[in-house]
């Protein structure tokens, strides 16, 4: 099953590859143009912008020496909370794919279910796997008002499984609150072949959780749940079922 699945993944994989390469061409000889433009006017009596006058200054700077460029600080990322994603991001996203080229984020679609009156909670958390990650921004952010009295019944859909970080935490929080009931289901495997992740998804288990991979009619509900698709049906990819299977094969392995 592995190996009937294996091929057309790669090769869906490198089609994708291929057409982030366009992109970035296309970007650069964008650029190319812009800068060819600004020369253009500065000849015609118009003055540089900021931008070119800071990087000519910079040129003049290095002409007795090497080229340096100033540093650039960039802000941390911050997890985005919401109630909806946008259709784009939950087809590259959660796309069931072998090898995630690209895919640098997780998404958590959760429900939250504790019994009383404020009935099932549902809602999306993206993070940019820079600093906090989604799986911990739950527990801190979704439940705020714990209360060790209450049962909670959580309910995740997930880009990728968690990392082995996220999962040994995950473990630690479900064996201290042991009145939280989770349920993990995952569109993919996140580099399920290092020792280090299947040491992970075993602690996950071994706590409790209960751990899925996405099958094709979950991407069609967490798509009519969780997406801004103002009425677009989604059309699935040929190779999903196969692709769920072979995850499902994986998994089963490293659980058994």
């Amino acid at each position: 099953m592995a190996d009937k699945s294996r091929t057309p993944m790669r090769r869906k994989e490198k089609e994708e590859k291929e057409k982030e390469s366009a992109e970035k061409t296309k970007d650069v000889k964008k650029v190319k143009n812009q800068g060819a433009q600004g020369e253009g006017a500065a000849h015609n009596g118009e003055g540089p912008s900021p931008e070119a006058a800071a990087a000519n200054g910079a040129a003049a700077n290095g002409q007795n020496g090497d080229f340096q460029v100033e540093p650039m600080e960039l802000p941390p990322f911050e997890i985005i909370k919401g109630d909806r994603i946008d259709p784009f991001s939950y087809k590259f996203q959660f796309k069931n794919v072998e090898y995630s080229s690209g895919r640098n984020k997780t998404f958590l679609c959760y429900l939250l279910d504790n019994g009383i009156a404020d009935g099932l909670q549902r809602g999306c958390l993206e993070d940019e796997h820079a600093g906090l990650h989604a799986e911990e921004a739950f527990f801190t952010q979704c439940l705020l008002n714990y209360d060790p009295a209450l049962k909670y019944t959580v309910t995740w859909y997930v880009s990728s499984s968690p990392c082995s970080a996220c999962a040994l935490k995950i473990a630690e929080m479900l064996k201290a609150k042991k009145n939280v009931r989770l349920s993990i289901f995952a569109a993919r495997l996140f580099e399920w072949e290092e020792p280090e992740i299947q040491a992970g998804l075993k602690a996950l288990h071994a706590a409790g959780c209960k751990l899925r991979v996405m099958k094709p009619l979950d991407f069609s509900y967490t798509w009519d749940t969780f997406v801004e698709h103002e009425d677009e049906p989604l059309n699935l990819w040929e190779d999903c079922k196969d692709n769920y299977e072979y995850y499902h094969e994986k998994l089963a392995d490293i659980l058994q």
